[in-house]
């Protein structure tokens, strides 16, 4: 249902843009049950990941498909804007611009999910893997991860997403569990590591670095509560454990002295 929705939201917006439509038709978003949601992949996890490419993909295809896992990881982009990537200026596409002082993203509107045209800051991670691509190889789309016969194609996002969950499969990583139906009745089966898990990944990290609004900004949310709502709430979890855990350490080592002057008042 998600993916022809998708489609019609494609035409649609092609049959407004040229004055077939007068109004954009409004989708209601399709609501997924709390217990499909996934987790940030750790960085074990994202190694047992590339790891098991080869197995899904085989070897002639797995350093392509490496490579984009790595694009994700460092970049934090969304599985559609991640394929719609380019060096250089293309319809729909997300540019890589370094016009700036720093690498940015150039984002046109019809290919962002705020509809908004956009020019936002790169992670330096995702820039330091572009140093590693000969400049001569800079155009086109910047991910080109092969198909399962190693020939190049045109990926969508409903053919590489489910490659990317058979590699998190494959590499025994589960962030959550799911429904599906069997025999019409509902059934909870194990949710494993896909595309958006890895920009959650992405997400996580930064939120340990900088604040809510740049983070927002990173994360190319519309609303600073959503940023709250997914990032920043984990993030103060996490500071409340490493808190704990060296409060833990230091009151140890106090009790630790107050014994050691005890014993020694006591002699």
């Amino acid at each position: 249902m998600a993916r022809h929705l998708r489609q019609l939201k494609v035409a649609f917006r092609w049959a407004h843009r040229q004055g077939l439509l007068l109004k954009l038709p409004e989708f209601d978003r399709i609501k997924q049950s709390k217990g499909a949601r996934g987790r940030a992949v750790s960085g074990e996890e994202f190694d047992r990941m590339l790891a098991a490419v080869p197995k899904v993909v085989g070897e002639a295809a797995a350093e392509s498909w490496k490579s984009y896992l790595k694009g994700l990881d460092a970049s934090g982009l969304r599985l559609t804007e991640s394929l719609v990537l380019r060096w250089d200026d293309g319809p729909d596409a997300i540019v890589v611009d370094y016009s700036q002082r720093h690498p940015m993203l150039r984002i046109d509107a019809s290919a962002e999910k705020a509809n908004t045209h956009r020019l936002l800051p790169m992670a330096p991670e995702f820039a330091e893997l572009f140093d590693t691509v000969p400049k001569e190889a800079r155009r086109g789309r910047v991910f080109h991860p092969l198909n399962r016969d190693a020939l190049p194609y045109s990926p969508s996002r409903d053919a590489v997403g489910p490659i990317i969950s058979q590699i998190g499969e494959k590499a025994g990583i589960i962030v959550g569990e799911r429904t599906k139906l069997e025999d019409g009745k509902p059934v909870k089966v194990a949710k494993f590591a896909s595309a958006h898990d890895l920009r959650r990944s992405f997400g996580f990290r930064w939120s340990r670095r900088v604040m809510p609004p740049v983070l927002k900004e990173l994360m190319r949310h519309t609303d600073v509560s959503t940023t709250m709502k997914f990032y920043v709430g984990v993030n103060a979890q996490a500071t409340a454990d490493e808190l704990w855990r060296v409060a833990g350490s230091n009151l140890g080592s106090r009790d630790a002295k107050e014994r050691c002057v005890e014993e020694e008042q006591s002699t």
